[in-house]
């Protein structure tokens, strides 16, 4: 595996779709899919009330991974971010986090964030996690294609 150069980390950040957060809830870990938006060194999510912001009320350190994998190729390539998660209690900050998120999404066919779905404007809950620390690997130019999956 080789380590991944900061502006390589910030490329997968705002590139890749889908990420997945771990907080503590109820004194054990929980991990859920995220869609986000990264920007201004932080990661910005849209969510609703429930298990996932009431573990960030009781313990705000979280950790985000988010990997990129190329079907043909098997190469892949992770970063992982810790930092305090917050509620982004300002509206016109909440307002500029979603349009950020529906611009992200704009093109993906179906879904709820695009700007042709059903995604009301009004924020449930808006997350901010600052990037306060992060590491980045990738599968590297020295695996062979078949070993390179199982390194996942």
């Amino acid at each position: 595996m080789d380590e991944l150069t900061p502006a390589e980390c910030r490329r997968i950040l705002s590139a890749a779709p889908v990420g997945h957060m771990a907080v503590i809830s109820d004194g054990e870990p929980y991990v859920s899919p995220i869609s986000y938006v990264y920007m201004d060194d932080a990661i910005y999510v849209r969510t609703g009330p429930g298990r996932r912001v009431e573990a960030i009320a009781a313990h705000p350190r979280v950790c985000v991974e988010v990997s990129e994998f190329d079907d043909d190729t098997g190469h892949w390539e992770s970063m992982i971010i810790w930092g305090d998660a917050r509620v982004v209690e300002d509206n016109r900050a909440a307002q500029r986090v979603i349009m950020a998120i529906l611009e992200k999404y704009r093109d993906t066919m179906g879904s709820p964030l695009s700007t042709g779905g059903n995604a009301p404007l009004e924020p449930e809950v808006i997350l901010e996690i600052p990037v306060e620390v992060g590491t980045g690997r990738t599968s590297g130019s020295y695996f062979s294609v078949r070993t390179r999956p199982g390194r996942l």
